[in-house]
């Protein structure tokens, strides 16, 4: 392999060297360390790399488990069997759901940004199938422009791009049939409204020390119980093979062991000793690698709670909260890039995308502190109306709409039955006071709630 100047400080950490028992010296050279160090391309670095890889596969398969409906923007109503939900189920012959969007995901970190290629069939406004394009591998004209007035979209919409140009899957694209989804935000720093830069930017450093230290790590294990044995004066002389190899079998230090393996050898003059044996724990280097990783996953927004390489335990408590917390600021916030940029391209103005996570077991007791919270504000303006307030203003204070309505039978003979607790017709009246008291709760909870 020829390195060139640039390339051989990089290739020092690749070099391993071995001596053999005749005094040979060995030394293997590993290339691949090589191509991944002189590779400055993101996507690469992301699927190879010990600690980066697995925490964005973690934050790519987290944002592939949302569920996805379309609804009426007039009636907020599901619509059934829509199109839109059945492409994406199966968005190609080669990808499910899942893989579709953790491709998106991944590829969108890596790189700063995912394009999504609608794949037409003449005479269909709707695209049989969706693919995941690498943007790098996208080739724009030299009179390619990104005009800064909406009214000019049909100019971008109408011009072609090349994607894989001059490689085995070349293909001309046009642009109304792309779609773009970005980490960074785009147009900064570009002419081209549609490039971008990604966030593992400015990791590069980070990540490159952590595999750094991988390396060094992995040299010092394998030098470690070797031995340097070197003349100590000038006196006696040397053995030729024949002589050295009659001493051995005299001595017969080769018993028990392989033909090319022995437990001493033989000298005619003094000889030193000394341990090549390096103390890991000396170097500091785990420490190092804990400090990239968490450099890592701060930048992948990740909580300590829910990944760390502290070996510190957390509370099932934090780790619910935390991972709720995620879900709702981070991957939500993805989720409602994919789906905006969907909606925009894909769907009609009357219809509506929407994608969530309340399905996931996590989410769950949101639920149940969402019910609790609108159940106490329900038991509010029952209170509030009973001491005199005007309907609308209670309603207000207590965050519900105006125009919400309230079943009056009911929570007039909840009111009327809820007030003594002596004789026995009086404790059933309170029964059923509070059985419809609960059951006026729980239309106004179920009418906030839809």
């Amino acid at each position: 392999m020829n390195l060139g100047f640039a390339s051989l400080y990089d290739a020092i950490g690749s070099i391993f060297f071995e001596q053999d028992r005749s005094g040979n010296n060995n030394y293997l050279f590993d290339e691949s360390a090589v191509e991944w160090f002189t590779s400055t391309d993101n996507l690469i670095i992301a699927q190879d790399h010990p600690l980066f890889t697995p925490a964005l596969l973690y934050v790519s398969n987290l944002f592939a488990q949302a569920r996805f409906e379309v609804a009426s923007a007039s009636t907020g109503k599901p619509i059934d069997n829509h199109w839109l939900i059945k492409l994406l189920n199966t968005p190609n012959y080669y990808q499910t759901r899942i893989d579709f969007l953790e491709a998106i995901q991944f590829m969108k970190i890596a790189r700063g940004s995912v394009v999504i290629y609608k794949k037409m069939i003449s005479g269909f406004s709707e695209p049989d199938s969706l693919y995941v394009l690498d943007p790098k591998l996208i080739t724009y004209a030299d009179n390619f422009i990104s005009p800064m007035s909406y009214s000019d979209k049909g100019t971008v919409a109408n011009q072609y791009v090349t994607y894989d140009k001059d490689g085995p899957q070349e293909k001309r694209i046009k642009f109304d049939h792309l779609i773009y989804l970005y980490d960074l935000p785009n147009g900064m720093n570009k002419r081209n409204f549609f490039e971008n830069a990604s966030r593992m930017d400015g990791l590069k450093q980070t990540l490159y020390n952590t595999k750094d230290s991988e390396i060094a790590k992995n040299i010092i294990l394998k030098s470690n119980g070797k031995e340097m044995i070197s003349a100590d004066g000038n006196d006696g002389y040397p053995l030729d093979e024949d002589e050295q190899a009659e001493a051995q079998n005299m001595f017969n230090i080769g018993h028990g062991l392989s033909r090319t393996r022995s437990r001493s050898f033989i000298t005619t003059k003094n000889v030193k000793w000394k341990s090549l044996h390096i103390a890991l724990r000396d170097l500091g280097l785990d420490d190092s690698i804990k400090v990239d990783g968490n450099i890592i996953y701060t930048a992948l927004h990740i909580p300590k709670d829910i990944l760390s390489l502290e070996a510190k335990k957390t509370t099932y408590n934090n780790y619910r909260e935390s991972m709720t917390s995620y879900i709702q600021n981070d991957t939500q916030a993805q989720n409602n890039d994919f789906v905006a940029s969907l909606q925009v391209s894909l769907l009609d103005p009357s219809e509506i995308l929407k994608g969530s996570y309340e399905h996931l077991p996590v989410m769950q007791f949101l639920e149940k502190e969402k019910y609790e919270a609108i159940s106490s504000r329900a038991k509010a303006l029952n209170d509030l109306i009973n001491t005199g307030i005007p309907e609308d203003e209670a309603k207000v204070l207590c965050g519900f709409p105006k125009n919400m309505k309230l079943d009056e039978e009911a929570r007039a003979t909840a009111t009327a039955n809820n007030t003594s607790d002596g004789d026995t017709e009086a404790k059933t009246n309170g029964q059923a006071s509070k059985r419809d008291l609960e059951q006026t709760i729980g239309e106004i909870v179920e009418q906030h709630l839809n």
